[in-house]
């Protein structure tokens, strides 16, 4: 194999796996529960106990509502991570998200609903 010909099989491997999103149901089936979908948007419901880890995922534009306040570390590729610190009640419109990850750093179960909207942006770059 030619030198151009490997760059090009790098290239095309790495844009399969980067240009399919990480559906969140699809990742962590145990902790998100599909509650309502048609064609405009899916409401999916996340629970996780202390510990609990999803693997890496997206989301798209959403808007999320609290059920259950808690600790969430959230990880990205590039090994930053942010602490997501909600109360219950929360609520607020989010953006596309890029891949990561979650883990429920709290001591208490942490819960939240999602509204996916199926026509906002699918994905945004981090």
């Amino acid at each position: 194999m030619t030198r151009s010909e490997m760059a090009l099989t790098v290239s095309l491997l790495l844009a399969g796996t980067t240009a399919v999103a990480q559906d969140a149901v699809k990742v962590a089936p145990d902790h998100y529960k599909v509650k309502v979908e048609n064609a405009q948007v899916r409401v999916i419901e996340n629970v996780l106990k202390p510990g609990e880890k999803d693997g890496s995922h997206t989301h798209p534009a959403s808007w999320f509502y609290v059920t259950r306040g808690g600790k969430m570390k959230v990880t990205h590729p590039d090994g930053k991570s942010e602490i997501w610190a909600p109360k219950t009640g929360d609520s607020g419109w989010m953006e596309a998200e890029a891949p990561h990850t979650s883990e429920n750093v709290g001591t208490e179960p942490m819960g939240f609903i999602l509204v996916e909207v199926k026509s906002a942006a699918t994905s945004t770059a981090r």
